[in-house]
C-alpha cells in the first residue's frame, strides 16, 4: 500500500493500579474499537502499546511495538500488568518515558502518526510539587525531557497527540499539573484535549478520538486526491484552500488543517503551498 493509506497508531497508558478500572474496561473494548478502524476502506493500520508506570517500579515500561495484527495487540494489553509499588511515594508518574519510547517507534515514512495518551497522574517535573506526595523529579523527569522539550519534539517529529485525563483522580491535589501538562502536549502537537470522570466515560472518549482519526485521515485521502487533479498553477494560488473546500464541500479551516497534517507527512504534492 503506498504512503497516504498508512495510520500508525500508539496507544500511551497509565499501567499503575489507579488506572485498573480503565484499564479493565480498555481490554473488554479494545478489539471493537480497532476493527472499526480495520473496515475502512484501503487502510493500512499498524497499532502499538506505550504503557508506563514510575520510575522506582520493577518495570518502568511496557512496550508492544507496531504491529498490524489487531488481535495482537489487544492481547498484549491482556497481558500488561498493573500494580503499584512502595517505591512509588508521589502523585506524579513516569509519563515522559511513556511518550519517549512511543516516540522512538519504528514510525513508517508517510505514515499519520497518533498518540493516545490516557492517565490519572502529571508527569513528572510540571508542577506536582506541593499538597502531600510531592514529586521527587521537580526540575527534569529521569527520562530527560521536561515539558517543553519533550511537547516541541513530538511535534518537530509530526506525531499527533491526543491526551485524555481521568479527572478527579486518587490524588485531586495534582489534578491541575496534569490537566495542565496533558492539555499543552495535545493542542501543540495537533492534537484534542479530553477529560472523563470515570472508566466508562473514559474509553468512550477514546473511541470517539479513534474516530475522529478515521475521519481525518479519510478526508486527507480526498484532499490529496483533489490537489492532485488541479492544474499546476492552481496549485499554489491564495485560492487553493477556497477551491478545495467547495469542491469537497468543506469549510477553508477543515481544509487548512488536512493540509497541515499532509505537510507534516512530507506528503503535499510538488508546487503546494
Amino acid at each position: 500500500m503506498d504512503k497516504l493509506s498508512r495510520l500508525d497508531l500508539v496507544f500511551c497508558v497509565d499501567l499503575t493500579s489507579s488506572m485498573t478500572s480503565f484499564i479493565a474496561q480498555a481490554r473488554a473494548h479494545v478489539r471493537r474499537i480497532l476493527d472499526a478502524l480495520k473496515a475502512i476502506p484501503d487502510l493500512d493500520l499498524c497499532v502499538a502499546l506505550s504503557g508506563y508506570r514510575d520510575h522506582g517500579f520493577p518495570a518502568v515500561l511496557e512496550v508492544h511495538p507496531f504491529t498490524r495484527d489487531v488481535s495482537a495487540l489487544a492481547k498484549a494489553l491482556d497481558a500488561a500488568q498493573v500494580f503499584s509499588h512502595a517505591s512509588n511515594v508521589d502523585a506524579a508518574e513516569a509519563v515522559f518515558a511513556g511518550l519517549d519510547a512511543a516516540a522512538k517507534l519504528p514510525w513508517r515514512e508517510g505514515a499519520f502518526m497518533v498518540v493516545v495518551l490516557v492517565g490519572d497522574a502529571p508527569p513528572h517535573a510540571c508542577g506536582g510539587d506541593g499538597g502531600h506526595a510531592p514529586d521527587r523529579f521537580r526540575e527534569k523527569d529521569p527520562s530527560g525531557w521536561d515539558l517543553d522539550g519533550l511537547t516541541n519534539h513530538l511535534e518537530a517529529q509530526g506525531i499527533f497527540l491526543h491526551a485524555l485525563a481521568m479527572v478527579p483522580s486518587v490524588h485531586p491535589h495534582y489534578d491541575a499539573a496534569l490537566e495542565r501538562a496533558f492539555r499543552r502536549l495535545s493542542i501543540s502537537t495537533g492534537g484534542t484535549y479530553q477529560s472523563a470522570r470515570g472508566p466508562d466515560a473514559a474509553l468512550a472518549i477514546v473511541e470517539t478520538l479513534v474516530q475522529r482519526t478515521s475521519v481525518e485521515f479519510a478526508f486527507d485521502r480526498r484532499v490529496h486526491g483533489a490537489i492532485e487533479a488541479l492544474a499546476l498553477d492552481a496549485r499554489g494560488s491564495s485560492a487553493l484552500r477556497e477551491s478545495l473546500a467547495k469542491q469537497l464541500g468543506s469549510t477553508e479551516v477543515i481544509v487548512s488543517s488536512a493540509l497541515m497534517r499532509l505537510r507534516q507527512r512530507g506528503l503535499l504534492p510538488v508546487g503546494v503551498e
